[in-house]
């Protein structure tokens, strides 16, 4: 193996360690939401945030879509448009 090749195994190890911690920590936010449990978005309080805003245009996600999907980062708006961008990408 040449310097290249260990560089790219290097590289997808790290990418396989980041992808692994990643979902793991929304796993535990998940468990946490549907167990009830003070979850890390939460507040220490047990529920859902009453105001959280979108990553993309900084609006206020709507109750209805954080009931639905918790962990939900982006307004349905802004998550639609980012789908179809990796629809289009992909």
């Amino acid at each position: 193996m040449d310097e290249i090749d260990v560089a790219q195994q290097n590289d997808e190890l790290f990418r396989q360690s980041a992808l692994k911690a990643h979902y793991a920590g929304r796993q535990n936010t998940a468990m946490t939401a549907k167990s009830g449990k003070a979850g890390p978005s939460s507040g220490g309080r047990g529920t859902l945030p009453r105001h959280k805003a979108c990553c993309d245009c900084g609006e206020k996600i709507e109750t209805a879509r954080l009931k639905a999907m918790p962990n939900a980062v982006r307004c349905i708006g802004c998550q639609e448009k980012k789908e179809r961008r990796d629809r289009s990408l992909g």
